[in-house]
């Protein structure tokens, strides 16, 4: 049974949708604790939201939906618009995870922009595929603003796959990447950085995770002058001038659309 700050939480979210949004939920029936409580809470999210499709499957038994959105652990829950882009939360969502799920799925369904165009600029020049994961728990306040990063970012370009991890859900993988500290952020496999990582930087690690080649003549993805940063000061300072002002904005919508 959901709690009743959980149930409070998503009725307090509901709204009307402009665009339907998919969210893809995968369980278990063997070694899975959370995944029933997984499939109540997207049953209750899309009975408080319009627009909403729901399909759930078993990672085992339905093996090739499982590898088309490359999901190999549980619960884990896609959430996908209209334009094929995607970002995938694995482990009990509750709480401030739970406030981070809603966000992005109205987000997506309002196609509402996530970043300023220096941006979104800077990611026309990924050519390959990177994976960010940001590990986080529930009752982590600080988590917040890093996980939506990452989302913003998985949302804004399709090389870049973003998930969250509810860290004490997946105790092998804290051991693994040797997680002491959240929120921990992980781009490619062997970038780490942890604690609060801003617009900018994150920019920086996906273009290094990426294998983007440095040299002599090394210039800013974002205004192309020449520079020894991936991103140069001057492009640093504005992009998180405007990340503070779009959050600010989004703040306010957020707060209007629940009135």
């Amino acid at each position: 049974m959901l709690s009743e700050r959980t149930l409070l939480t998503i009725q307090s979210n509901s709204q009307i949708m402009s665009k339907p949004v998919r969210l893809v939920l995968f369980t278990s029936d063997i070694g899975c604790e959370a995944c029933p409580d997984m499939l109540e809470i997207v049953r209750t999210i899309k009975g408080k939201f319009d627009k909403i499709a729901l399909e759930a499957y078993d990672v085992v038994m339905d093996r090739d939906k499982a590898d088309l959105y490359g999901v190999k652990l549980v619960p884990a829950l896609v959430v996908q618009g209209g334009d094929g882009k995607l970002v995938k939360f694995y482990g009990m969502i509750e709480d401030v995870v739970l406030d981070i799920l809603l966000s992005t799925i109205s987000a997506v369904s309002h196609g509402r922009i996530w970043f300023p165009s220096d941006v979104e600029r800077a990611l026309t020049h990924l050519t390959n595929d990177v994976s960010v994961r940001v590990f986080v728990d529930s009752d982590c306040t600080q988590c917040r603003p890093v996980a939506e990063t990452a989302i913003g970012l998985g949302l804004e370009s399709k090389m870049i796959s973003a998930s969250i991890f509810v860290a004490s859900d997946f105790p092998e993988l804290v051991k693994r990447y040797h997680i002491t500290e959240l929120p921990k952020t992980i781009f490619g496999e062997n970038l780490h950085l942890d604690g609060h990582v801003t617009e900018s930087t994150f920019l920086e690690m996906i273009f290094q995770a990426e294998g983007l080649k440095t040299g002599p003549d090394k210039k800013c993805l974002v205004c192309g002058v020449s520079s020894p940063d991936t991103i140069c000061v001057n492009c640093k300072a504005k992009i998180q001038a405007e990340a503070v002002n779009h959050k600010l904005k989004g703040e306010k919508l957020k707060q209007h659309e629940r009135l």
